[in-house]
């Protein structure tokens, strides 16, 4: 009987609560569960069956230990003991209470006195993580000599449609966030001649034949898989314009390398821009020429 087994508090221990008038010690919280551990002996001083206490759930009851006499009372994810879970601004908070049953009700009376430890515990919210990049270079210039055609080729980044706010090596990119890129060629005379973007794909190794591949652009136009892609511009001047959704590559590699292949297309006598409408692209007249002033360019951004 708990009478039998009674047990009295050393002044010693039992000073530091009752300094504070608690019963024990405060919650222990951790990731996902808490506890909340009562001293025997404080409890029997009131006259309190430990057995008779419980939190929300009934079911869920101290155990005491036999050699401290301290009994705890504990929760975790797979057995909530009647938790409630509450949001509180940023925080997370999780509340239970130990309670005593009335087992020890004789008829409409009882004997023993009434038990109610409210207890709680904070959590922060976890936050949303966002990868940000940074593109390697600024800008990335390149000059091209082929046949007669000498030329500056410069591919640049942009954070907004206006091409009026340069993607920097500081500058922070998330992940979705929509960039446009500027290809263009420098000493051509655009009544002679324009550039035209064959081709844009992403690996993550330098080398733009990596097995590893992402297409943006598909002879001349938005890789259709790929809806956030978007195009202008092209095979209409010196330069143009394209932009899509910022991405990483699945399974944790932080290194993006994007190339570009333009090639060059005389405007006398031919249409150069690519036609992107839902019936069969135009082909331009001399793939011949097209394939002889074919230039590549790469730029990379990473974590």
């Amino acid at each position: 009987m708990w009478s039998s087994s009674r047990c009295f508090c050393r002044a010693g221990f039992a000073s530091k609560y009752r300094a504070t008038k608690s019963l024990g010690e405060p919650p222990v919280c951790r990731q996902g569960s808490a506890s909340v551990t009562l001293a025997g002996c404080l409890l029997a001083d009131k006259g309190i069956d430990f057995s008779t206490l419980h939190l929300k759930d009934p079911s869920c009851k101290g155990h005491m230990d036999p050699q401290s006499h301290l009994v705890t009372f504990s929760f975790d994810s797979s057995n909530t003991c009647g938790t409630e879970v509450v949001k509180n601004g940023s925080q997370i908070v999780y509340k239970n209470c130990i309670v005593s049953s009335n087992r020890s009700s004789v008829g409409v009376i009882t004997r023993q006195d009434k038990l109610k430890v409210d207890f709680s515990c904070f959590y922060k919210q976890p936050e949303v993580k966002r990868v940000s990049f940074t593109i390697r270079d600024s800008s990335m210039v390149q000059q091209i000599v082929s046949g007669v055609w000498s030329y500056t080729l410069t591919m640049s980044y942009f954070s907004d449609a206006g091409l009026l706010k340069p993607v920097g090596l500081n500058t922070g990119i998330k992940l979705n966030q929509r960039v446009w890129l500027q290809l263009e060629a420098g000493g051509l005379d655009a009544n002679m001649v324009v550039i035209v973007t064959d081709s844009c794909w992403a690996t993550n190794q330098a080398s733009p034949d990596d097995s590893l591949r992402y297409d943006l652009i598909i002879n001349g136009c938005p890789n259709p898989a790929d809806g956030t892609v978007q195009m202008q511009g092209n095979g209409q001047g010196t330069s143009s314009v394209f932009s899509f959704n910022m991405f990483e590559f699945s399974g944790g590699s932080s290194e993006v390398y994007l190339h570009c292949k333009l090639s060059l297309c005389p405007t006398q006598g031919q249409a150069c821009a690519p036609s992107c409408g839902g019936g069969a692209r135009r082909r331009r007249r001399s793939a011949r020429f097209a394939e002889r002033t074919a230039a590549l360019i790469t730029m990379a951004w990473s974590n």
